[in-house]
């Protein structure tokens, strides 16, 4: 059985309902594979007398999140700006699509700039809005839709794994404290993000882009009820 980020043309295929039903089914076993992995390794983190829960937190230091999060702030934020911009940089390219890959590129200084609105002098506000406009420029006027569609012939599949994998190792900046001692727990974590990637990666492909948005909000609603509950 070919695993999901192989399944890249089940559109010509299967129905949308079966598509839908196939990513939700992954999304739900590789949830509760991950969580049981995680317990297994937290347990053995116990077992020599370390607690990575009360070394490292996911999503950063608890006080400060309780300190900007308001229901708000999560619905806007979670529930809708990450992860437009997340899918953008991550995979909207996959179509190859020379515009698409352009908004990619801008997306990246992009979100940058989002993570640090209001917090970033007014010198570097503009340094990432430049740089913004600077990327999408470069390559939607200086390549050609040609160029990409070899691209895609050579490194389709390759691309695929890699901004999957990217897309779950860029999570481990999401925690409160690094050392190389809770690496694997690290590691561990980050297998909720990546495999749930692998969900929306396998939409985006087969559905569409905005069917990979929606997984990926639909993802993030438990972080909004935890988040809540603070």
């Amino acid at each position: 059985m070919m695993f999901i980020l192989s399944r890249t043309n089940d559109n010509e295929t299967h129905s949308k309902k079966w598509i839908l039903g196939y990513g939700l089914l992954f999304w739900l076993i590789t949830r509760i594979l991950a969580v049981i992995l995680l317990l297994a390794c937290t347990a053995i983190y116990n077992s020599f007398g370390i607690n990575p829960e009360k070394l490292t937190s996911f999503g950063g230091d608890p006080a400060n999140v309780k300190s900007v999060f308001s229901f708000g702030y999560g619905f806007m934020v979670i529930l809708l700006i990450a992860p437009v911009l997340e899918e953008c940089i991550f995979r909207l390219g996959l179509s190859f699509k020379k515009w698409h890959i352009s908004i990619a590129a801008a997306a990246i200084p992009a979100y940058m700039l989002f993570q640090g609105i209001g917090r970033i002098p007014l010198p570097e506000v503009l340094i990432l809005a430049g740089a913004a406009i600077m990327a999408f420029c470069i390559i939607y006027f200086l390549t050609s839709q040609k160029f990409w569609d070899r691209q895609k012939q050579r490194y389709f599949k390759q691309t695929v794994w890699l901004t999957s994998i990217a897309f779950g190792l860029i999570h481990l900046i999401a925690f409160s404290n690094h050392s190389l001692i809770l690496l694997p727990y690290m590691l561990c974590v980050i297998t909720v993000p990546f495999l749930a990637g692998c969900a929306i990666t396998y939409y985006r492909l087969n559905l569409g882009f905005w069917w990979g948005v929606g997984l990926h909000i639909f993802n993030n609603l438990p972080a909004i009820v935890m988040m809540s509950a603070l």
